[in-house]
């Protein structure tokens, strides 16, 4: 098979046909695509298009085949009731597929994390002396806001650690940072001193994507910043 001239072709073998709201997935063969498709959906009224991602430990299935560590759903609802459920685990083409139907329709898609709903609870507590503390590989970072200094420690290779104290004074900003690498999600509040803008990470959090809930980091990152009287620039 030869991939149609009128942009309906997507990705993976994809075929969406807009005209008639149709789907088509085709499977590979050696060179190209086989002619015929091992699946056709007409697709019906929908209400909503919902794009899930998210991470998780490799599995194995029934049939032993391993599952990935990156995952991807699309979730089409239909109004009449009903869904229509794509598992798609290529993750640029997902999101190709996604707003393909949706612009189809006429609306957005909408984005979430892990099927299975988002998890709070993984921000940060201070310790015992109200001191913010973040362990990030061999560099650990206290905010201690009655000292109103930030201590950065690196551990030095073979033994002893090097230490350097930035006052309050020079924090400029925070940022609230997300990225994505393989599996894992980090959601990082760096905070931006001097005239330079270093970035020190005062928190952070590493997980499974899709699991943590973005809006509770936001609210920490928003409270942090009114504590410190600082701005607040949020990337995502």
């Amino acid at each position: 098979m030869t991939p149609p001239e009128d942009g309906d072709f997507l990705c993976g073998g994809w075929i969406w046909d807009s005209v008639h709201r149709e789907l088509s997935k085709f499977e590979r063969k050696r060179k190209g695509w086989k002619d015929e498709p091992e699946a056709v959906e007409r697709l019906q009224g929908a209400r909503s298009v919902t794009l899930y991602r998210w991470g998780q430990p490799p599995m194995q299935t029934a049939t032993g085949q391993m599952m990935p560590a990156s995952l991807a759903r699309i979730v089409v609802a239909y109004e009449a009731g009903g869904d229509l459920t794509i598992n798609e685990n290529d993750r640029e083409c997902a999101p190709k597929l996604a707003n393909a139907i949706a612009e189809s329709y006429g609306f957005e898609v909408t984005e979430e994390g892990a099927p299975g709903g988002r998890r709070g609870g993984n921000t940060p507590d201070r310790d015992e002396m109200g001191r913010l503390v973040n362990q990030s590989g061999k560099t650990e970072v206290v905010l201690d806001e009655v000292t109103r200094e930030i201590t950065i420690t690196k551990s030095r290779f073979p033994i002893g650690k090097k230490r350097r104290t930035v006052p309050l004074a020079e924090l400029r900003r925070l940022e609230l940072g997300y990225e994505v690498a393989g599996a894992t999600e980090t959601f990082t509040v760096w905070g931006l001193v001097g005239y330079d803008e270093e970035r020190i990470p005062l928190a952070s959090y590493s997980g499974f994507e899709g699991w943590a809930e973005p809006q509770e980091w936001r609210d920490f990152a928003d409270e942090l910043a009114r504590s410190l009287g600082v701005e607040l620039t949020t990337a995502f």
